[in-house]
């Protein structure tokens, strides 16, 4: 499996996935091999999965950085081929295709990808770069013998931006560890973050524009006229915090919101638990992990009614719906759920079933191996 994000070094999801993934492939039997980022190249075994880190170099640009690291992961699998024979390749994100395509091609091997998100639905194919990024997500589509994506929707997106073959096309959700947080027993101090009256309202993800961070701010004002109580944490990090930061303060959010940066995962896991609600108001989200999380936290969620989080969060029974890029709307969704706390809590409990029924790693690894034996010519 190639990745260039693997715990810990992590920016989205996509480390989360190949993590819990691969510790589930393991668990069911298979041998697997990662090649991911590393500052230094050296190899670790976590839960019977080995992980080879290999460093890149340099680079005026991101696309330069994935290429030279894609290059080096084709050499590193060789070297490995000849002391245990791979089956398979699976690669992830665009910044794999060069490594996944170049394995494939070198080693004959069958080679299935994992699209995220496309740079289309992130920020627009409007020059040559983005353009460039566009066309290494197409190329992955185009080299894989079996293509996963990650929503319904999303799988659509897909279909219309890239015209694969129908029958490479395959949707498999996330998932989610429930027992990375029921066994979590790491506590962040709540006095740190809000007051022993306020409700603590979490956002947890990248700050850009494609996460919805500033209809969340516009939205705060209009929540805190009706729920005074209310508490907003922003959790993450991007390149637009200080952008944000200047928001709120032109907002005069002041002692009512809190950016806390980049938090380790045992913090992570404490703070969705310690949380009241959870907020997710994206305008493009392919998945929407968050929702899953805040469903094995127990705690309801206000998400967007766009992309995976329409078939995450059940709207009035595992949390709310908001329209995408409306701030309104948002706080509307927020002031209910704040104002009825049996309701919050019956809505939290809801999701945490919906999780344990339906996304969890036993059951996505199944159908992950399904379409790995799709892509070997095991069966159609």
């Amino acid at each position: 499996m190639t990745t260039w994000e693997y715990p810990p070094y992590k920016v989205g999801g996509i480390a989360s996935h190949c993590y819990d993934l691969s510790r589930a492939l393991a668990r069911q039997g298979h041998n697997v091999h990662i090649l991911a980022y590393g500052n230094e190249e050296k190899t670790e075994n976590y839960d019977n999965v080995t992980v080879h880190r290999i460093p890149s170099t340099n680079a005026p640009d991101t696309i330069s950085w994935a290429m030279f690291l894609g290059h080096r992961m084709e050499k590193k699998a060789i070297e490995l081929h000849k002391e245990d024979k791979f089956e398979l390749v699976h690669t992830h994100d665009w910044m794999g295709v060069p490594a996944g395509v170049g394995i494939k091609k070198t080693l004959k091997l069958p080679l299935v990808f994992t699209i995220h998100s496309t740079e289309s639905g992130r920020v627009g194919v409007h020059n040559q770069y983005t353009k460039m990024i566009n066309d290494l997500e197409w190329y992955g589509t185009y080299e894989a013998d079996q293509i996963i994506t990650v929503g319904q929707d999303f799988c659509n997106e897909v279909r219309n931006l890239f015209h694969p073959p129908e029958n490479k096309l395959n949707y498999i959700p996330n998932g989610v560890d429930i027992k990375r947080f029921d066994s979590n027993r790491y506590r962040v101090d709540r006095n740190h973050f809000a007051l022993n009256w306020e409700k603590i309202v979490l956002f947890v993800g990248r700050l850009t524009h494609q996460k919805g961070v500033g209809h969340l701010l516009n939205a705060a004002p209009h929540v805190l006229k009706e729920n005074s109580e209310a508490k907003f944490i922003i959790a993450g990090t991007g390149d637009d915090k200080r952008n944000y930061q200047n928001l709120a303060k032109s907002l005069k959010l002041d002692d009512k919101i809190l950016f806390t940066g980049y938090l380790e995962e045992k913090e992570m896991l404490s703070m969705f638990k310690t949380s009241d609600i959870v907020v997710a108001p994206s305008v493009y989200e392919p998945f929407g992990i968050v929702a899953l999380e805040s469903g094995a936290a127990k705690k309801p969620i206000v998400g967007s009614y766009t992309g995976g989080l329409k078939e995450t969060i059940i709207h009035e029974w595992s949390g709310l719906h908001s329209y995408p890029a409306d701030s309104k709307s948002v706080a509307n969704e927020l002031n209910r759920a704040l104002s009825d706390d049996n309701w919050a809590k019956r809505m939290g409990r809801q999701g945490r079933g919906r999780v344990e029924k339906d996304y969890t790693w036993n059951k996505i690894t199944n159908w992950t191996t399904g379409v790995y034996g799709k892509a070997a010519g095991l069966w159609n």
